[in-house]
C-alpha cells in the first residue's frame, strides 16, 4: 500500500468531506464544505468541477453515482432539489422534488430510479429515464436516515421512527417492521444456507442503535434474527457483507469481527481482532482483493481475509496519517480493488494504491511490468539490471515487450515506445478498427490481436503509411487470417523469426517474418486456446479447447501429449536457462515439466517427478496468493505481486538448492543429486555422485543415463561401479548409430523384452530379436520368430527347447522337440572347408538330438528301445546319462550294463555289489576298479561271505589297513604282518586291536608299544609299572610324550633311586630344579646334563647352584674349567664363554695341546658368529697364532711350501712365550726352515736365542751342531733376509707383504687365508664351503686336490663346492678398534681369572 494522491483542505475546505467512486472506478467525486464537487481521475488530476448553489442549501452531505456510472446525484444539507451531473455531457440538471429538508438519496442497483428521503419521512422516487417523479407522503413518520436497494429493485428504508419499510419502484410498501432501536446502515444481502438457490438478496441487515445487528428475512418476516456482541467491543459503527454469507463488523473500541450467517453458526464468531487501540469509524471489504480495511485512531489498516481463520495483526498493513487522530470518517475501495480512499473531518481525502494491475510481458530474460498505475519498468532478471523506466499517459489494459520496443494500450489504441538510454521514447500511437486484446513484438514487427484477427505491420509504420512502402508495395502489412479463411484466430505469439497463431478450427500457423510467407501449418482435432512457444519457436506448448496440453515441434510436425498436465493451468513458461524445461501455473501451484527428445520411449514430455525417498511423486511448488508468474530462469520463478505490482522470486521445489552457492548438509546433497536426475542434468549429477560415492546414487545415475540414451555417461558410471561386463556391453553400443538398435539393446538391459523385440524387429537387424528370445529361453516366441526370420534355425531352437523341456520333466513335449530338431543331410554334395565344418556341426547337432530321443524314450517307458539306442550310439556320455535314468527307475541290470559300456567300472561294480548282490559280476570288474570306496564295499561283501582272504586283498587294495589288521588278527592269525602294518600306519584303532591281543597273550613289551600307538598312555603306563617295563614304556614314548607322562616316569625312577633316569625325565617334564638336583647326586658323570638343564631353565637360582658345585663349594673339589665354558654357552652368555674359551685354550696351549686349543677357539668363534655377537680380538689373534702353527706341517708335507712355512714359524716365534711347552722345538724348526729358504738373518736371530744357556741343553742333538755353526760363522757382514713378496691390500690396494696382516697404509687388519696364513687378496678370494673361513682360491683348490680337508675346521671339502668370489667385501672381517677392545677385555679377564 502506498499513497497515490491526497486532496487537502485547500481543495475541499476545512470540514467534513464526502466522496463516491464511479462504478468502474475511473473517476472520483469529492465534495467538501466549500460548495464545490470535484471530479478527479485515478491520478488525482482534476477532470471537472461542479459548483453548487450558495445561499439556502448547506454543504454537500451525500454523493451517489447511478448503476451505469453516468450520472452523479448530489445531496446538499437543507436542499429541496437534487443536482444531477451527467458525466458524458458535463451538464448539471436540477431535479425539483417539491419537498423540503432532503436527508437521503440512493440510486437503484439495477435501474434508473433515485430514492430521495426527507426529514419528515416522505419519499420521492425519480425515474431518470422516464423523467417521472413518484412522491410518497408519510412513508415514515420521522426523518429517513438510511436505505438500500436490492437486485430485485426493492427499496429498504430506515427512519428515526424505528420503522423498517420495504417498497417497490412505485413506492408501494411491500413490508414493514418495527425496530427496538433506531435503524442505521441498512444493507441487502443473503444469509448463508446449505443449499442455496440463485441469490435474490432477501435478507435486510440493520444496525439497531449500534447495539445489535438485525437480520430480517423478507420471506420469513416472523423470524427475524438479532445478533448481540460482547460489551467490550463497543458500538457497531460499520459493517459489510462479503463472501458466502459472511459479515465484517467494525466496533467503536477498535475491534473487527467476522461472523457467519449460516444457521448452524449463528451467534459464533469466525474471528475477532483489535486492529485499533482507541476507536474505529468505518470498515470496508474488497471482493477483488479478498481484503478488508478499517480506519480508526490515526491510521488505515488493510488485512488479508482470504483465510478467515488466519486473519491477524501480522497479516495486515498499516498506514498512519499525520494529524488525523480520531478524525477519519469513511473508507471505501474502487470496484477493482486497486484504490482505497479515506476521508476525514478536516477536509482531507487520502487515496492509496492497494493493488497494481498485474500487467507484464517478457522477452528473453527481460521483464516489463507495471510498478504503478502509469509507470512501467523494464528489468533484466538474470543480470539484475534496470533497462528502462517509462512514464506513460494512460492506465493500460495490456503491455508488450520486444527486443527494443514497448507497447501499451487500451481499447483500440496502442502506444509504441522505443527503448534507449534507460528510458522509453514514444515512437508513435496507432488506432485499430476494434478493441485490441494483446500485442506481440519482434525486433521489427508488431502483431496486434483484435477480435479474432491479427494485424502484422512494422513497428515504425504509421497509420498514414499503411498500404504504401517506400517502394510502393504493401507487402509488409498483412492481416490474418486471409479473407477466404473463416476460422477465427484464438491466440497469437511471436518470436524473432516467426508469427505463430492458433485458430478455433484447431490449426497452428507459422508465418516467417523474414520470408514473409507461411512456412508451416499443423492441423489438430480441437480448437487452439493457448500457445506458448520457446524463444526460438522450435517447440510450442499449446492447449486445446478441452484444456488438454500438447508439445508441438514444427521440425517434425509432431505433437505429443503432456502427461499429468493440470486442466486448470493458467499459464505456461519456458525456462530461459534450460531448453527442455517449462512450467505450468494454475491458481494454487507451479508444476515443472521436462521435454526429452531422446529417451527409451522416444520423445517425451512429462511432469518432473522426484524419488529420493523411493516414491516417484510429481513435485509441485505452492503458488502464493496474488503471485502472477512472469518468467523462470533456472528454476527461479519471477512473479508480479497483485497487491503492489512488485516482483518476487520463488524457487521451484524441483530446483531447490540446485545451482545455489550455499553449504548443504549430507541429506540435502542427496536431494540435490536426485533433483539433477529428475531435470536430466547428468553432468551435474555425476559431480554430486563423485562427492557422495554411494552405491544407490551411482545405480540411479546409470539407469537415468540409459533411459536418456546417454551411453557414454552410462559407461563412466559403470566403470565407477566396477562392473566390467556392463562396461564392455555399453562400449559396444557407443558406436551404434541406428536408433532402433540402440533402443532395443537398452530395453533389453532393463529387462523389457517385449519392448526390446519391438525395436529389434523395426531395425536393420531383426534377427537380434530371435537371438534375444533364444538367450532368454523364450522358446515358443523364438520358434515363431525363426519361422519368420530364419527357418534354418528352427532345428537348433527345437533342440534347445527340448533340453529345457527335459529339464522341466515334460517328457512327451521334449521328445517331440528332439524329433523336430533332427537335421536332414543336404541333397547337393558340397565340398570345401565350409561344407566340412557345416557337416561336422550338423553331425554334432543330430547326435545331441539322438541322445535326447534315447533319454526321452527310456523315460516314456520304452526301456529296450532306449537301451539299444544308447548302446548303438557308441557315445559314452549318452550311456552314462541313460544309466542314470535307469538308476532312477531302479533298472539295475541295464544301468550297470551301460555304466560298464561307458567305462565307469566303479559305478557298475557298485550297482553289482549294493543293488544286485552279484559279487561274481563285480569280481570280473575288480582289476579295473580304482575307487577305494568300491573296493571296501567289495571287501565287506566278501567278509560277510566269510571269504577272508579275498576280503583282505580288497581291503589292502583299497588302502583300508585297519580292516587288513583286523582280519590278520581275528581271522587269519597273521600277527607279524599286523605288527608291521600298525607300526607303519600308526593307526590308533588298529594299534588298540593289536595291543589287546598282545596283552591277552602275555606279550607285555609289545602290548605297551601298541597301547601308546593307540593313544592309551595311561593304560600303557600302568602295564609298564606293573610289569617293571618302564624302560620299554619310556623307549616307546620317545620324544612324543607329554610333561605329565614324563613326570610319571621320573617319579617311578625317583622311587627306585635311579637318579640319572629320574633326572632325565624330570628334565623332559620341565621340572628343572628336580632334574638338576638328581644330576648333581650322580657326581661328575652327569655334569654335562646338569649344564643342559641350567641352560634350558635360565634361572639365577639354578645357575648359582651349579656354579657353586663347579667351583667346589659343595665338596671342596673344583671341577674342570671346560664345564664353566659349557655353562656359559648353554646360558647363551657367549661373550663370557668366549673369554673362558680363551683362558682354557691358553691353558691347553701352555701344556702343548695345540689342536685342542685350536678346536676350542674355532668352535667358540663359530658359535659367536652364529649368534651375531662381536668376536673378541684376543680370541681371533690366539686362533690366528695357533692356526699359523698348525698349518706348518700341511705347508711342508702337503704343499711343499717351505718359504711360507718359514714365514708362519717366524710369526709363531715372535710370540714364542705363548708356546712355553715347546719353545726349543718351535725355534729349532724356525731356524732350520729359515736357513733352508735363505732367511739367514731370521735363522741367525732365532739360532742365537737357542744357544742361550736356558735353551742350549734342550736342543735336539740332531740339530745342535748346525745351530751352533750358524751362530759362530756369522762373519762381519750384516745379514739380511730377502724382501718378502707383496700383494695388494683388499681394502686400499696398497702393496703389502704377503704374510703381514696389518696394512700400514689404511691401518686395517686384513683377513688371512686358512691354507697359507697369508693375507687375502681381492682377485683370489674364496671360502671354505664348510666353515666359511676365507682362503685364497688358488691355494685352496691346490690343497683340496692333494688333501680334501680344511686346515681350519678339519672337515672334508667337496671340490665342486668351492667358488671364487668376485668383488668380495673385506670389511665383513674388519675387527673393531683394538685399543678399545683390549681395554674392555682386560676388565673382563680380571673377572674371569677370579673364576
Amino acid at each position: 500500500m502506498k499513497e497515490l494522491f491526497k486532496l487537502d483542505s485547500s481543495y475541499n475546505g476545512k470540514g467534513p468531506v464526502v466522496f463516491a467512486w464511479q462504478k468502474e472506478g475511473n473517476f472520483l467525486a469529492v465534495a467538501g464544505v466549500n460548495r464545490r464537487v470535484h471530479i478527479v481521475d485515478r491520478q488525482g488530476k482534476d477532470y471537472f468541477t461542479i459548483p453548487l448553489p450558495g445561499g439556502g442549501p448547506g454543504p454537500c452531505t451525500q454523493l451517489d453515482w447511478d448503476c451505469t456510472g453516468e450520472v452523479l446525484a448530489i445531496l446538499q444539507q437543507g436542499a429541496s432539489t437534487i443536482p444531477l451531473w451527467n458525466f458524458n455531457t458535463k451538464k448539471l440538471d436540477n431535479v425539483d422534488t417539491n419537498m423540503k429538508d432532503l436527508t437521503f438519496i440512493k440510486w437503484s442497483k439495477v435501474g434508473s430510479q433515485l430514492a430521495v428521503g426527507t426529514a419528515k419521512g416522505n419519499l420521492l422516487i425519480y425515474d431518470r429515464k422516464k423523467m417521472k417523479k413518484v412522491p410518497i407522503v408519510g412513508k415514515h413518520q420521522k426523518r429517513i436516515t438510511c436505505g438500500a436497494w436490492n437486485s430485485q429493485n426493492r427499496l429498504a428504508l430506515g427512519a428515526e421512527d424505528k420503522q423498517l419499510t420495504i417498497s417497490n419502484t412505485e413506492g408501494d410498501t411491500l413490508d414493514s417492521a418495527h425496530m427496538k432501536n433506531e435503524p442505521s446502515l441498512i444493507q441487502f444481502s443473503d444469509m448463508k444456507a446449505d443449499e442455496r438457490a440463485k441469490s435474490k438478496e432477501n435478507t435486510v441487515s440493520v444496525n439497531m442503535g449500534g447495539k445489535t445487528l438485525l437480520l430480517y428475512n423478507t420471506t420469513d418476516q416472523d423470524n427475524p434474527i438479532e445478533l448481540a456482541f460482547q460489551q467490550r467491543y463497543g458500538n457497531i459503527v460499520s459493517y459489510k457483507w462479503f463472501g458466502d454469507g459472511y459479515i465484517l463488523i467494525g466496533f467503536s473500541s477498535g475491534y473487527v469481527v467476522v461472523i457467519s450467517t449460516h444457521l448452524k453458526e449463528i451467534g459464533q464468531e469466525v474471528n475477532s481482532i483489535r486492529f485499533h487501540r482507541d476507536n474505529l469509524t468505518d470498515v470496508t471489504f474488497s471482493p477483488a482483493l479478498q481484503k478488508g480495511a478499517s480506519i480508526g485512531d490515526n491510521c488505515v489498516k488493510i488485512f488479508d481475509m482470504s483465510e478467515l481463520s488466519k486473519m491477524s495483526e501480522q497479516r495486515s498493513e498499516k498506514m498512519e496519517l499525520d494529524n488525523e487522530f480520531g478524525t477519519l470518517t469513511r473508507v471505501d475501495w474502487t470496484e477493482d480493488g486497486q484504490i482505497l480512499t479515506v476521508s476525514s473531518k478536516h477536509g482531507y481525502i487520502y487515496t492509496f494504491l492497494t493493488r497494481i494491475p498485474a500487467l507484464h510481458d517478457v522477452f528473453g530474460t527481460r521483464v516489463l511490468f507495471l510498478e504503478s498505475l502509469r509507470d512501467l519498468r523494464v528489468k533484466d532478471m538474470v543480470d539484475d539490471e534496470d533497462i528502462a523506466r517509462i512514464r506513460i499517459e494512460i492506465e493500460p489494459s495490456f503491455v508488450s515487450l520486444g527486443p527494443n520496443t514497448v507497447a501499451v494500450g487500451m481499447n483500440n489504441r496502442v502506444w509504441f515506445y522505443r527503448l534507449a538510454d534507460h528510458n522509453g521514447k514514444l515512437q508513435q500511437t496507432r488506432s485499430y478498427l476494434s478493441t485490441v486484446q494483446t500485442v506481440r513484438l519482434s525486433r521489427e514487427y508488431a502483431a496486434v490481436f483484435t477480435e479474432g484477427r491479427v494485424t502484422l505491420h512494422p513497428i515504425d509504420q504509421t497509420e498514414d503509411e499503411v498500404g504504401v512502402t517506400s517502394s510502393g508495395d504493401s507487402s509488409r502489412h498483412r492481416v490474418f487470417p486471409e479473407k477466404d479463411d473463416t476460422a477465427d484466430i484464438t491466440v497469437v505469439a511471436m518470436t524473432e523469426d516467426f508469427l505463430i497463431y492458433g485458430t478455433s478450427r484447431g490449426t497452428i500457423h507459422y508465418f516467417s517474418l523474414e520470408d514473409w510467407c507461411y512456412v508451416n501449418e499443423f492441423r489438430f482435432s480441437h480448437g487452439i486456446r493457448q500457445l506458448y512457444p520457446n524463444n526460438a519457436g522450435t517447440r510450442v506448448v499449446f492447449v486445446d479447447q478441452t484444456n488438454a496440453a500438447y508439445l508441438y515441434s514444427p521440425v517434425n510436425d509432431q505433437a505429443m501429449t503432456i502427461e499429468k498436465f493440470s486442466p486448470s493451468t493458467e499459464k505456461v513458461m519456458w525456462d530461459t536457462n534450460d531448453w527442455g524445461i517449462f512450467y505450468g501455473a494454475d491458481n494454487q501451484t507451479f508444476t515443472t515439466y521436462i521435454y526429452s527428445p531422446n529417451s527409451r520411449w522416444g520423445p517425451t514430455t512429462e511432469a518432473v517427478t522426484y524419488n529420493a525417498d523411493g516414491n516417484a511423486n510429481v513435485q509441485t511448488t505452492d503458488r502464493p496468493y496474488g503471485f502472477v508468474p512472469i518468467l523462470c530462469y533456472n528454476g527461479n520463478m519471477v512473479c508480479q505481486r497483485k497487491e503492489n505490482g512488485q516482483l518476487a522470486t520463488i524457487t521451484m521445489q524441483t530446483h531447490q538448492y540446485v545451482a545455489q552457492s550455499v553449504r548443504l548438509s549430507g541429506e540435502q546433497v542427496i536431494h540435490v543429486f536426485y533433483k539433477y536426475l529428475a531435470l536430466h542434468r547428468l553432468d551435474e549429477a555425476w559431480k554430486i555422485a563423485c562427492q557422495l560415492n554411494l552405491q544407490e546414487c551411482w545405480c540411479a545415475l546409470g539407469d537415468k543415463a540409459l533411459h536418456l540414451l546417454d551411453v557414454n555417461m552410462a559407461i563412466r558410471v559403470h566403470r565407477k561401479l566396477e562392473r566390467p561386463a556392463m562396461v564392455m556391453s555399453l562400449e559396444r553400443l557407443a558406436h551404434v548409430n541406428e536408433k532402433n538398435l540402440l533402443l532395443g539393446h537398452v530395453a533389453l538391459m532393463f529387462k523389457n523384452f517385449s519392448e526390446a523385440q519391438s525395436h529389434f524387429m523395426r531395425s536393420t537387424r531383426p534377427t537380434l530379436a530371435l537371438d534375444m528370445r533364444r538367450d532368454l529361453m523364450h522358446w515358443d516366441v523364438a520358434l515363431k520368430l525363426a519361422e519368420q526370420l530364419s527357418p534354418q534355425e528352427i532345428p537348433i531352437i527345437s533342440r534347445e527347447y527340448a533340453q529345457q523341456l527335459e529339464f522341466k520333466g515334460e517328457v512327451q513335449s521334449a521328445l517331440d522337440m528332439y524329433y523336430k530338431g533332427m537335421m536332414e543331410d543336404p541333397q547337393d554334395d558340397e565340398n570345401g572347408e565350409e561344407a566340412d565344418y557345416a557337416m561336422r556341426k550338423r553331425a554334432e547337432h543330430n547326435k545331441a538330438c539322438t541322445a535326447g530321443v534315447a533319454r526321452m524314450t527310456i523315460r516314456m517307458g520304452d526301456i529296450r528301445k532306449g537301451f539299444n539306442q544308447a548302446i548303438e550310439s557308441g557315445d559314452n556320455e549318452l550311456c552314462i546319462e541313460c544309466a542314470q535314468i535307469f538308476e532312477e527307475m531302479k533298472q539295475w541290470t541295464d544301468a550297470a550294463g551301460l555304466y560298464e559300456k561307458a567305462g565307469m567300472f566303479d559305478k557298475a561294480a557298485h550297482i553289482h555289489i549294493q543293488k544286485e548282490k552279484n559279487l561274481s559280476a563285480a569280481a570280473k570288474l575288480l582289476p579295473r576298479i580304482k575307487s577305494p570306496k568300491i573296493l571296501i564295499e567289495f571287501g565287506k561283501a566278501k567278509e560277510k561271505a566269510q571269504q577272508y582272504k579275498e576280503a583282505k586283498e580288497a581291503y589292502d587294495k583299497a588302502g583300508d589297513m585297519d580292516n587288513v589288521v583286523r582280519l590278520n588278527v581275528e581271522h587269519l592269525n597273521n600277527l607279524a604282518e599286523a605288527h608291521i602294518i600298525v607300526r607303519r600306519t600308526k593307526s590308533a584303532e588298529a594299534a588298540a586291536l593289536v595291543a589287546k591281543h598282545c596283552k591277552k597273550s602275555g606279550d607285555n613289551r609289545t602290548a605297551i608299544e601298541f597301547l601308546l600307538l593307540a593313544k592309551k598312555s595311561t593304560e600303557a603306563f600302568e602295564l609298564a609299572q606293573a610289569q617293571d617295563e618302564m624302560g620299554t614304556y619310556a623307549e616307546a614314548l620317545g620324544d612324543n610324550g607329554s610333561n605329565e607322562e614324563y613326570q610319571q616316569i621320573a617319579q617311578f625312577y625317583d622311587a627306585k633311586s635311579d637318579w640319572a633316569n629320574a633326572g632325565d625325565f624330570y628334565f623332559k617334564s620341565g621340572h628343572y630344579s628336580r632334574a638338576l638336583k638328581h644330576y648333581l647326586r650322580c657326581g661328575d658323570s652327569q655334569i654335562n646334563k646338569a649344564i643342559d638343564v641350567v641352560g634350558k631353565a635360565r634361572t639365577d637360582s639354578l645357575t648359582h647352584q651349579l656354579i657353586d658345585h663347579l667351583m667346589g663349594e659343595s665338596d671342596g673339589v673344583p671341577k674342570d674349567p671346560n664345564y664353566i665354558f659349557r655353562l656359559y654357552m648353554a646360558l647363551g652368555n657367549y661373550e663370557k664363554a668366549a673369554k673362558t674359551a680363551v683362558i682354557i685354550a691358553k691353558q691347553e696351549q701352555e701344556i702343548g695341546s695345540y689342536r685342542v686349543a685350536h678346536r676350542m677357539l674355532f668352535d667358540t668363534h663359530k658359535d659367536l658368529e652364529a649368534q651375531k655377537i662381536r668376536i673378541p680380538s684376543d680370541l681371533k689373534r690366539n686362533l690366528m697364532l695357533l692356526h699359523s702353527y698348525v698349518i706348518v706341517k700341511t705347508l711342508v708335507k702337503t704343499m711343499n711350501d717351505h718359504e711360507t712355512s718359514a714365514r708362519m714359524l717366524i710369526r709363531v716365534a715372535k710370540n714364542i712365550t705363548k708356546f712355553p711347552k715347546h719353545i726349543v722345538p718351535i725355534l729349532t724348526s724356525t731356524v732350520i726352515e729359515c736357513q733352508r729358504v735363505g732367511l739367514k738373518a731370521s735363522a741367525f736371530e732365532y739360532a742365537s736365542a737357542l744357544v742361550r744357556p736356558e735353551f742350549r741343553t734342550k736342543i735336539d742333538e740332531k740339530y745342535k751342531k748346525k745351530i751352533e755353526t750358524i751362530v759362530r760363522k756369522k762373519g762381519k757382514e750384516e745379514l739380511l733376509d730377502p724382501e718378502e713378496a707383496t700383494t695388494p691390500c683388499p681394502f686400499c690396494s696398497a702393496a703389502t707383504p704377503e704374510t703381514t696382516l696389518d696394512c700400514m697404509n689404511c691401518k686395517n687388519t686384513i683377513p688371512y687365508c686358512v691354507v697359507t696364513g697369508k693375507h687375502m687378496v681381492s682377485d683370489d678370494w674364496s671360502y671354505c664351503p664348510v666353515c666359511h673361513f676365507p682362503a685364497l682360491h688358488s691355494t685352496l683348490t691346490k690343497l683340496v686336490g692333494q688333501d680334501p680337508v680344511c686346515p681350519m675346521c678339519e672337515e672334508k671339502i667337496d671340490p665342486s663346492a668351492i667358488r671364487k668370489v668376485d668383488n668380495p667385501d673385506p670389511r665383513a672381517f674388519v675387527s673393531p678398534d683394538d685399543a678399545e677392545e683390549e681395554e674392555e677385555e682386560e676388565k673382563d679377564k680380571q673377572a674371569t681369572d677370579a673364576i
